[in-house]
């Protein structure tokens, strides 16, 4: 660009001497203003293209694409995977369900009822108690089974390789004495409740978009009718009292 400049320079400075011997009084205050007006053109075009190359370069560095992709598909939380990279998973589980003959499910929990020796302090420290809660939920499951986040309060977990409703519902009752200990945290003791519903992979849907509105179904109607578990036989008649004592067993 330097020896373009220059170029344009030596042009111009030939021209004037040449124009000067011609009419010196009108010849150079015209290019003087074209000399400027031509300098101005090629500075603003060598801007413009270093710019350019600056703007198509960063969005395709590794570093650039790694974050954006870390961010859209884990929550920033509590690092569980976001809800379409749990459909990716569950999709993959149930097909993996069907070729053994086995059965996956789903469990989609809602928290609820924070409660401490102050709300204010529970509102204020609702992203750690998710945070804990997460890792507890995770830390009592089997290594091939998936905890994700899908909305703030709601939480979805995947079981493969289960045998029998009874089994899930095991799991199930696990998660919610895992969810109802306290969180001390400065001193307080912070409590969640916790609602549980329930599908599985063959009765409740072969692909993942319907198991999971399938449990979360089975979510609403245990809400609806004052019970904590519900989607599989022996849950969804399940009342608050009679959570209460399984929890406390």
């Amino acid at each position: 660009m330097a020896c373009v400049m220059f170029m344009a320079g030596g042009l111009y400075w030939t021209a004037s001497v040449g124009l000067l011997t011609v009419s010196a009084l009108t010849a150079y205050p015209v290019m003087v203003m074209l000399g400027m007006a031509f300098s101005l053109l090629v500075f603003g075009a060598a801007n413009w293209s270093i710019r350019q190359s600056v703007a198509a370069s960063t969005p395709d560095t590794p570093a650039t694409l790694s974050l954006v992709g870390a961010a859209h598909t884990y929550d920033p939380v509590t690092g569980l995977p976001r809800q379409r990279l749990f459909l990716s998973l569950l999709t993959q589980a149930v097909g993996r369900a069907q070729r053994e003959g086995r059965q996956a499910a789903i469990l989609v929990i809602e928290l609820e009822h924070f409660t401490a020796e102050t709300d204010a302090y529970a509102m204020l420290n609702r992203n750690l108690m998710y945070r804990v809660q997460a890792a507890r939920v995770k830390s009592a499951l089997r290594t091939v089974d998936v905890v994700a986040r899908l909305t703030e309060s709601r939480f979805a977990v995947l079981l493969e390789q289960v045998m029998t409703p009874d089994e899930v519902l095991a799991i199930a009752k696990k998660m919610q004495r895992t969810i109802a200990q306290p969180v001390t945290l400065d001193c307080h003791e912070l409590f969640l409740s916790s609602r549980i519903g329930i599908s599985l992979s063959g009765q409740d849907g072969v692909d993942a978009p319907a198991l999971i509105e399938a449990a979360v179904h089975a979510l609403e109607r245990a809400q609806a009718q004052g019970g904590t578990l519900g989607g599989i036989a022996g849950a969804q008649d399940m009342s608050a009292a009679d959570s209460a004592s399984t929890i406390a067993a």
